[in-house]
């Protein structure tokens, strides 16, 4: 993370994947999330936040639609 935040100097850094996004989130390096829903029902994967009687209280920004897809735009409570 330290050398992909001095990269982007102070720009926005996208992260991918559910487990790097929840370390991230456990060290308090997250001040947004997207969460993109599709109208697709997977039986398979890893969950983003899976760990049991965890919570991680968002704010909604925003709600948006690009094709089948409804784009959830959220800040991480602190």
């Amino acid at each position: 993370m330290d050398t992909a935040l001095e990269a982007a100097d102070g720009k926005d850094l996208l992260i991918l994947g559910a487990t790097i996004a929840e370390q991230c989130i456990d060290a308090g390096l997250v001040d947004e999330t997207l969460i993109h829903v599709a109208p697709t029902l997977l039986g398979d994967g890893i969950r983003l936040f899976g760990r049991p009687g965890k919570q991680i209280d968002l704010d909604p920004i925003s709600v948006s639609r690009s094709g089948r897809l409804t784009n959830l735009r959220f800040t991480v409570a602190r």
